[in-house]
């Protein structure tokens, strides 16, 4: 993997979704000497054998086990980190999980819990940490989205739905926090290969590599990007995908 892009020597990172995929790459990318990294998940004995990973390469690494749908939970986690980290400077919320709609079995209960992590999951990561960059007189929070947020498709609708949401957040507190000094980006990725999407059975155009999509958003990262569109063909295609007709759009239901 390709090391540097990140300039997080000395950054403090909570990071959510770190037990696979892009929270795996991305926090592979960002362990620096110096570093200090809190890796949140659900699965605690695939964090433990990331923090001997990052720690490997010479950052401090501390593991959380807890669910992000977990408001409290979360805000005892962020606590923790920044007393065991001594602060807090970056939180990347990017726990997120993707459902088709199955619309004819009519189980709401499905579709609310995606809701649940992929919206609310962002908020309880999010929001207690402004407290902690409004007394440094700075930090910066991250949310990983979708190029899915741009368009609803059939099949994914409240996925997509979820993700607009999502960068609708982000929109707004940009500039509600931009004079204290607080940076807001949004990261869209395309199609990742990771345990998300190695079981659509539609075609994935333009699948990245997760270490190579990290390298990229950590890059959007250290520069600061208000929302990030990766891979650039994405960025190309995200205009054209919102002039397609709804009847030509494919189904994108998978096999859940």
């Amino acid at each position: 993997m390709e090391r540097g892009g990140g300039g997080m020597s000395g950054a403090k990172v909570l990071l959510t979704g770190a037990s696979s995929g892009i929270g795996w790459a991305l926090a592979e990318r960002l362990a620096e000497p110096g570093a200090a990294l809190g890796l949140v998940a659900r699965r605690r004995a695939r964090l433990e054998q990331l923090r001997v990973r990052l720690e490997e390469r010479g950052a401090r690494a501390f593991v959380y086990e807890a669910d992000v749908r977990d408001a409290a939970r979360m805000q005892e986690v962020v606590e923790r980190f920044a007393a065991d980290a001594g602060g807090l400077t970056l939180a990347i919320a990017n726990a997120g999980v993707s459902r088709s709609d199955r619309l004819k079995q009519g189980d709401a209960s499905r579709l609310s819990d995606l809701m649940a992590v992929n919206v609310q999951g962002v908020i309880n990561t999010l929001l207690p940490a402004v407290p902690h960059f409004l007394r440094a007189g700075g930090g910066h929070l991250v949310a990983v989205g979708s190029v899915a947020g741009f368009r609803a498709l059939p099949g994914k609708a409240a996925y997509c739905a979820s993700k607009a949401a999502l960068k609708t957040l982000m929109d707004g507190f940009r500039p509600a926090l931009r004079k204290h000094g607080i940076h807001v980006t949004t990261i869209c990725p395309g199609w990742i290969e990771s345990e998300m999407t190695e079981g659509n059975p539609y075609p994935m155009p333009f699948l990245m590599k997760a270490d190579r999509a990290a390298h990229l958003i950590a890059r959007a990262i250290a520069e600061r990007r208000r929302t990030y569109v990766l891979p650039w063909q994405m960025r190309w295609a995200v205009p054209l995908i919102r002039l397609i007709p709804d009847f030509v759009l494919p189904n994108f239901s998978n096999r859940e």
